[in-house]
């Protein structure tokens, strides 16, 4: 009985979060400091979509959002500093949401000058309540490179999930568990909880269940590389 009532709530939560469109993306953004990011939005059918931007700080608050609609084809774009104030916790996460599929074109800049580029072309996945499911990515603190993680909660109510750490013999160098609230995003330094070292690289792994968070991955180095990572692989 408990785990019915629990696939009932599951799936009537994910239709209440998802009712504005039929097609829902995540992604990182940071305007704070030196940082901007340029968003463009790809419509890739013939026909009209809407979609709806939100971007949110790092404590979960609403900090800009913008509708618009897209004819066949078309694009828009939007450098958030435009929109989003400068201030310490101006990173964190963006949703879209759409009536039909979209590219999102990501164009990550320091200090004025485009130094990374990302596409997310999958939405956020929808997962089976109550079955764990791992989202990864590439780490490295080799040489003259270091890793942030981004984890970001996409969703209107609070989520957890498990993040570790393993180094290239599938040894655990870390974990933690990490919580958050509606919106809300947790910054985590590698350089700081596994130290640097030509060792000291291999998987981030996110165990997460019912509702799935979003990750990326901010590479220090000479310059700045961003990728962000949204479907599970298991």
């Amino acid at each position: 009985m408990r785990k019915s009532g629990g696939l009932i709530f599951g799936f009537l939560l994910a239709f209440g979060l998802c009712s504005f469109g039929q097609h829902f993306y995540a992604f990182y953004y940071d305007v704070s400091g030196s940082q901007d990011v340029s968003v463009n939005l790809l419509n890739t059918m013939t026909s009209d979509t809407g979609y709806l931007l939100k971007v949110y700080d790092a404590w979960g608050n609403l900090l800009w959002s913008k509708t618009g609609i897209l004819t066949g084809y078309e694009a828009d774009y939007y450098v958030l500093s435009d929109y989003v104030p400068r201030q310490d916790s101006s990173w964190g996460v963006a949703t879209v949401e759409s009536d039909n599929l979209l590219i999102i074109g990501l164009e990550y800049m320091a200090d004025g000058t485009v130094v990374s580029i990302d596409t997310i072309s999958q939405g956020v996945p929808k997962l089976d309540p109550g079955v764990p499911y791992w989202l990864g990515a590439y780490y490295t603190q080799a040489g003259d490179i270091t890793t942030g993680v981004i984890v970001m909660n996409p969703w209107e109510v609070a989520v957890s999930v498990t993040v570790s750490i393993y180094g290239p013999a599938g040894d655990r160098l870390y974990q933690m568990d990490v919580a958050l609230g509606p919106y809300e995003s947790e910054f985590i330094d590698l350089e700081a909880v596994v130290g640097r070292g030509g060792l000291i690289w291999g998987l981030v792994d996110v165990m997460m269940t019912d509702l799935p968070v979003v990750i990326a991955l901010e590479y220090y180095g000479e310059i700045l590389d961003v990728k962000n990572a949204t479907e599970y692989y298991f």
